[in-house]
């Protein structure tokens, strides 16, 4: 597959990648989200999460590092972050063993499910959210669905509900948990020979754009209210996911 040639894809993909690191910018997740949705239409899914994992490592590292609360996240979510990281590992073996337009019917229906969630304004809760039962199986449900989808919130978007963390606090936990997800996505999609020299190439390229979205993000979230960006945002996956679900069943 010839990736970077410097013809109209090109500057399409150039804006996908745009566009994911605006919605980081803005609102602190959804890099994976809009640009795996995005490349589905002209990419199978199984390379689009390869072209994503170095930008999605190297934000992540950076909204994990810029906090003062890594310390008390880890001790309160201990137990989530090693059994999510662990079930990335069954999730990836899924993820090679199955059809792609099945990975794409999963992805879509998770992105129809979280945003009627947020549309709705449904809250769920979990009781006990600290203790290790709860925590395990959360986990475990979110470590498989990231191995399978790239899709990192679901069902950790309960465990976040119920942990009621401060914005500050809450963006350091996602970029802790999204840091961990893609660095052992990229482990296991290169110990498999899933990457190789152009999709690093590729991937590294995109850095530039979605660098470029993070900043502009950051300066849109003064113009722009969080939450009418969020109801944009969540209306854009809602569409995008029925979409896709309609061209995976034809």
């Amino acid at each position: 597959m010839e990736l970077i040639t410097f013809d109209y894809l090109f500057f399409i993909y150039l804006g996908i990648f745009f566009l994911g690191g605006l919605v980081k910018g803005t609102i602190g997740v959804g890099l994976p989200t809009v640009t795996l949705t995005l490349l589905s239409f002209f990419f199978d899914i199984k390379d689009s999460i390869s072209f994503i994992l170095i930008p999605v490592i190297l934000t992540n590292l950076v909204q994990m590092l810029d906090g003062k609360e890594l310390k008390s996240i880890f001790q309160q979510t201990k137990f989530f972050l090693f059994t999510s990281v662990a079930f990335v590992i069954p999730g990836f073996l899924v993820l090679r063993a199955i059809n792609s337009n099945t990975i794409l019917l999963i992805l879509a229906s998770l992105l129809v499910l979280n945003s009627c969630l947020v549309l709705f304004n449904k809250i769920i809760t979990i009781k006990r959210h600290t203790s290790f039962q709860t925590q395990f199986w959360i986990g475990a449900l979110t470590g498989i669905t990231t191995g399978v989808t790239s899709i990192y919130t679901m069902p950790f978007i309960f465990l976040i509900q119920s942990l009621k963390f401060n914005k500050e606090k809450l963006i350091q936990l996602m970029g802790l948990s999204f840091f961990l997800y893609s660095l052992t996505q990229f482990t296991l999609f290169y110990s498999f020979s899933m990457i190789n020299e152009k999709v690093l190439l590729f991937s590294s390229v995109a850095c530039v754009p979605i660098i470029f979205g993070v900043i502009s993000g950051k300066y849109l979230r003064k113009v722009l209210s969080e939450q009418a960006f969020k109801l944009l945002f969540n209306y854009m996956l809602l569409i995008s996911g029925i979409v896709i679900i309609i061209k995976s069943s034809i």
